[in-house]
């Protein structure tokens, strides 16, 4: 396991590989919506291709599924809006959105079925990119005592980075699962991990995620 200090001086950045603390690990799922995600969604029916981040529905089952199983705190995010007042700039880079999409209270703005979300996970509403921005995201990683921070979801390139980008800035340890996350636009998501390696979180495998996620103990949850 690589220290998270460590460097040979070879490069001015080292690869970081945090482990999963019990009690102190909880699990983002990042914006897993209908309209991003479902065939019905707002996005495919925009004409987007939203092939690279329907793969990802596989992965964040198998992520929450051993979450859940060792009690490690399941955060969902969901992003939307009421109209164009409050959506931000984000808005006018999307003209497909201003006749619908990402509306609260919708049916695209709920999760996917069958990703495991259960009533008692905790959920965050967020209207722009990072889920940190004006919502209690940080307050309930602090109330579940987290340190380290997996994140899986979409879109890889903008609220994954952003979100995880912005957990560093709050000293969370972000852990992002490369084949829990997916995008809009395929060849963005290579660099869009590159620049989270080496910039501000660990970019792990999804094998080794859950094969650590499996082994930690059931008193993981740390409640009481």
């Amino acid at each position: 396991m690589a220290d998270e200090d460590a460097t040979d001086g070879t490069q001015p950045w080292a690869a970081v590989q945090w482990p999963l603390v019990p009690g102190r690990t909880a699990l983002v799922v990042i914006d897993p919506q209908n309209d991003f995600l479902h065939d019905e969604g707002w996005y495919a029916a925009s004409g987007v291709d939203v092939a690279h981040m329907q793969a990802t529905v596989g992965p964040i089952r198998d992520l929450v599924a051993a979450a859940h199983d060792r009690q490690v705190p399941v955060i969902w995010t969901r992003h939307g809006f009421r109209d164009g007042r409050d959506a931000g700039v984000f808005y006018h880079l999307r003209p497909f959105l201003k006749e619908g999409g990402l509306r609260q209270g919708s049916w695209g703005y709920e999760v996917l079925d069958g990703l495991g979300a259960r009533p008692d996970d905790w959920y965050i509403e967020k209207t722009r990119l990072s889920a940190f921005y004006n919502t209690n995201l940080e307050g309930v990683l602090r109330a579940v005592q987290a340190e380290t921070v997996l994140f899986c979801g979409v879109l890889t390139n903008q609220c994954v980075a952003a979100t995880s980008k912005d957990a560093n800035f709050r000293d969370f340890k972000p852990i992002v699962v490369a084949e829990a996350v997916g995008t809009t636009l395929p060849h963005l998501h290579d660099p869009a991990l590159e620049m989270i390696r080496v910039g501000w979180g660990e970019v792990r495998d999804l094998d080794g995620v859950l094969a650590e996620l499996r082994a930690l103990p059931l008193s993981n949850s740390g409640a009481g």
